[in-house]
């Protein structure tokens, strides 16, 4: 598989169940994948049905590094507590 990067990802989300409101844009959160942690902001949301599996459009400060449908696990960082907010599967 070819190896590709970009600042602007997007994908089909899955958010945990601990996470206690829908995901709103304009929204910081890091990604990680692998040995990467980048900040991201949200960008588009596109909630079809059930909110905990929303659409999203992430735009990033650097450039990921990943594998064709790679799965990022999305924390947000609020009051210097990580919490995980669920994963992304790069489309």
């Amino acid at each position: 598989p070819a190896i590709k990067h970009a600042t602007t990802i997007s994908g089909k989300a899955q958010l945990v169940k601990y996470w206690p409101a829908p995901l709103k844009e304009g929204m910081v959160l890091c990604a990680g994948y692998w040995m990467q942690f980048l900040p991201t902001r949200l960008e588009k949301v596109i909630v079809e049905g059930d909110w905990r599996m929303p659409t999203l459009t992430l735009t990033l400060e650097k450039a990921l590094v990943y594998s064709p449908n790679a799965r990022v696990v999305l924390h947000s960082l609020e009051g210097g507590k990580l919490r995980v907010v669920g994963s992304l599967v790069i489309s």
